[in-house]
């Protein structure tokens, strides 16, 4: 469980889990004891209420954790989708955008869209040329059959 040590928010997740793993020991041992009920023994003897207990308990936390990463990565899918949607400033002639809160004025505010792309998600370019540039940058050479 390294993955716990280099959280940041640690406690507030092991309370988390830990109420999920009370929270489903407590589900199935209601369960078990309206099922003793039921069946017309006697429900507050304790034998037979560690298995739904541990089993509740485990399954609880199993899905304290599901949640707990769902949460954290629909947090950063937002944050991602939020970064993309946002205006861009783009130079009309060489398609370099500029870095969020910087001069405009300054050579470095500015950057290759591929670079800011790259950096603000996972995907990555290839370069290659379309058909309408090629015919308009190498047509001579294009049209020629070897």
């Amino acid at each position: 469980m390294k993955w716990i040590k280099r959280m940041p928010n640690r406690k507030k997740y092991i309370l988390k889990i830990g109420g999920s793993f009370l929270s489903g020991s407590a589900f199935l041992v209601i369960l078990s004891f309206i099922q003793k009920v039921s069946a017309g023994f006697n429900p507050f003897t304790l034998k037979g209420y560690l298995v739904p207990f541990l089993y509740g308990g485990i399954s609880g936390a199993i899905l304290g954790i599901y949640i707990v990463k769902v949460r954290e990565l629909n947090a950063k899918l937002q944050q991602r989708v939020n970064t993309l949607e946002n205006f861009l400033p783009i130079c009309s002639n060489c398609k370099k955008i500029r870095k969020p809160d910087s001069d405009p004025e300054k050579m470095d505010s500015w950057e290759q869209i591929e670079t800011y792309i790259s950096h603000k998600t996972s995907s990555q370019f290839s370069h290659s040329i379309c058909p309408e540039c090629m015919k308009k940058l190498y047509g001579d050479i294009h049209n020629k059959d070897y």
